[in-house]
């Protein structure tokens, strides 16, 4: 059979990419512009995807041990491998991560034994990458998901050319291997009725078939061509179904605009995606010159609008695993962006809108949480939704701000100012809450970096409980604080450590002032501060102090006891990344240690992390726009008295007063401004 399915799904103009900096966790994110532009971060903080969702990514193979996929590569759980026998019956020898429809085998991988291209060998890779990329490992990029894993089928050879015939049993492996999404980023002239009925089937059986109308399909054209008269395939079999069996899409621009090299067409088109410079995995080989990159940017085409598609489809179908193709199509159409069409020739040809994923989630999504505050934003005079509960968020500022501390009910409304250090060098306070006396937990300050050390205790109506020099008087680089009953004396003690511009000393105090232990948490020589926090992170029934490098040094957490013995460290983000890390203790599992909560600082993305003692990350997200670099920080308690614990964030310096209220695992619930728009320099919270 001919060779008919050219592989017209993109473009190249490639550049290889050279490890330059980064973002806290996955160093080319930041290269990532498209992300935002369909609310993918915003799409996250619901979800990054489901492990029992699975895409088919059916093209010219993938690279098994690439670094940032090898995690979310589809295993078939029922086939023993290496046995050389069909252990599920499927018609397939040790068909443990897909097949190769092309070579005949159990390796979906390019082959390049013979001619091949290397822009087709890099392709399924890179399509593969968009989908579902790992994310927060150091390596790379994102996908639109981070978790949904990938089934790869290769139906291309190594120049990308197939058949409608390979295509359509690589489909049938697909329907009958429990594919939840099958993405065909290719296309070409052939019709196959075969293979037309098999994406009906597929249909039938409630996966989502999303297909690219590929580019410049007519090698006549400069630019795309009109696929109404002359259709290609799989994409335009949707002209002759009587309902919308295919997500078509349609290549957009940066600027939201239909891109010129994009085919477009009635009966063929849904939605657009974006579709040029693009930055991902390709096909590593070390033997071979031409493949020797693991990432490269500057890619364009249709191929990889469709592979963003697919990754949405996926994190809808990680909320609600129900959705049925029909249901997935006609929400991410109608939920869809404005694209901007400026040429009368693109009129009803390419689909709905510009693809917005996070406006689609919303549709089909109900937060299980029992109450959903309404946005709180001050600047408009929107009023907030009163919760029942009693928790306080005590507000501070960073440095060239306020020497107060501003107290806010659960329903975010200002219930007190406290003046806590009075003079004019003090600009700004770091703030914790514990109970140091056997009540109400106490509020407390260390005085932020230009001013005399100063740390005090106060309580709620702001009378002063304790207060002391942290360090020594002429030391003005600011006081981070924390409590707890360090030493099982059953008195509370201070722990204090130095914000900045002194060497890397925990000291532990008792409530009087009276210093009773110190020791470094990092090498002497280390004078860039350290965030510190108090718990019992390990379930020994002890208090530890957990402390975080500020800046300067890879993002990495240690943990003592109280005598100031090391017992645990944790590399929190890319080793890369040495912003700083900012943190936080709170039970969130409900039972057991209290989990570490982590904020990224200034220079990565504001990006959160809830973690076990073990390492295990139980929660990531985004808390503002993924472009924010001021670093977040963080903190966590159960603010609208649900008995669940709540993460409280702040922007870093740079941004707004901005603080955003999350659930557990990073879904939003709410959030305020605590001072006007205007003020840029940070803000320290506590919730009490």
């Amino acid at each position: 059979m001919k060779k008919a399915y050219l592989l017209i799904g993109f473009l190249i103009i490639s550049f290889v990419i050279t490890n330059s900096s980064l973002a806290a966790a996955d160093p080319y994110y930041y290269k990532q512009w498209y992300l935002p532009q369909i609310k993918a971060p915003e799409a996250w903080t619901v979800t990054k995807g489901s492990t029992n969702i699975i895409v088919a990514v059916l093209d010219t193979g993938l690279d098994m041990e690439h670094p940032d996929i090898k995690d979310n590569i589809w295993r078939n759980l029922d086939e023993i491998p290496g046995d050389k026998i069909d252990n599920d019956g499927n018609g397939y020898i040790d068909d443990v991560n897909g097949w190769d429809f092309v070579d005949k085998n159990n390796t979906p991988s390019p082959k390049l034994s013979g001619k091949y291209s290397v822009p087709a060998v890099d392709h399924g890779t890179f399509v593969a990458g968009l989908i579902s990329a790992v994310h927060d490992n150091g390596q790379g990029i994102k996908g639109v998901t981070a978790n949904v894993k990938i089934m790869p089928l290769r139906v291309l050879d190594s120049e990308g050319y197939g058949t409608s015939a390979t295509v359509t049993s690589a489909m049938d492996y697909a329907i009958k291997n429990g594919a939840d999404i099958i993405n065909l980023s290719f296309g070409g002239y052939d019709y196959s009725s075969s293979l037309k009925n098999k994406i009906s089937e597929a249909y039938s059986k409630g996966i989502l078939i999303v297909a690219a109308a590929g580019n410049m399909a007519d090698s006549t054209a400069s630019t795309g061509v009109d696929l109404t008269d002359k259709p290609i395939y799989p994409i335009c079999y949707d002209q002759q179904f009587t309902e919308n069996k295919i997500l078509g899409v349609v290549a957009s621009t940066k600027q939201n605009k239909p891109a010129a090299f994009s085919n477009y067409g009635k009966g063929c088109i849904d939605i657009a995606a974006p579709g040029e410079d693009f930055i991902g995995l390709v096909y590593h080989d070390n033997e071979k010159a031409n493949l020797s990159a693991y990432y490269e940017e500057g890619w364009n085409g249709n191929s990889f609008s469709a592979a963003l598609v697919s990754g949405a489809a996926a994190l809808l179908k990680s909320v609600k695993p129900e959705l049925t193709p029909k249901q997935l199509i006609e929400t991410l159409m109608q939920e869809s962006g404005l694209l901007i069409i400026d040429n009368p020739k693109y009129n009803g040809k390419v689909g709905a809108g510009l693809l917005d994923i996070k406006k689609a989630l919303d549709k089909v999504y109900t937060p299980a949480v029992t109450t959903t505050p309404v946005v709180a934003t001050p600047v408009t005079g929107t009023t907030p939704t009163p919760i029942v509960s009693n928790a306080q968020i005590i507000v501070s500022t960073k440095a060239k701000g306020l020497s107060s501390v501003m107290i806010y009910n659960s329903s975010l409304t200002r219930i007190n100012e406290i003046e806590v250090l009075k003079g004019e060098e003090f600009q700004g306070l770091n703030v914790q809450v514990a109970d140091v006396n056997g009540g109400d937990k106490e509020i407390i300050v260390g005085a932020a970096r230009g001013a005399t050390p100063f740390v005090r205790v106060l309580d709620s109506n702001g009378t002063i409980v304790s207060s002391f020099l942290g360090f020594d008087a002429n030391f003005k680089g600011g006081v981070e604080v924390a409590a707890g009953d360090i030493d099982a004396d059953g008195q509370v003690e201070i722990i204090v450590a130095p914000e900045s511009g002194y060497a890397p000393v925990i000291k532990i105090f008792d409530l009087n002032g009276k210093l009773k232990k110190e020791f470094y948490a990092y090498n002497e020589s280390f004078t860039n501060g350290i965030n510190v926090a108090v718990g019992d992170v390990d379930a020994d029934g002890k208090p530890d102090i957990v402390v975080a490098p500020h800046q300067g040094l890879m993002p990495k957490i240690k943990i003592f006891d109280g005598q100031g013995t090391l017992k645990k460290e944790l590399v929190v983000y890319s080793p890369q990344f040495t912003g700083g890390v900012n943190i936080a203790l709170a039970n969130v599992n409900g039972t057991g240690p209290l989990e570490i909560i982590t904020g990224a600082g200034p220079g990565g993305g504001p990006h959160v992390q809830v973690l076990t003692y073990q390492g295990t990350k139980l929660a990531s997200f985004m808390a503002y726009s993924a472009s924010f670099t001021g670093g977040v920080e963080v903190a966590a308690g159960d603010w609208n008295g649900d008995g669940n614990i709540e993460i409280i964030t702040a922007a870093g310096p740079g941004g707004g007063p901005h603080v955003k209220i999350f659930n557990s695992w990073g879904g939003y619930l709410n959030q305020f401004f605590p001072l006007p728009n205007t003020f840029t320099n940070g803000i320290n919270i506590a919730i009490k």
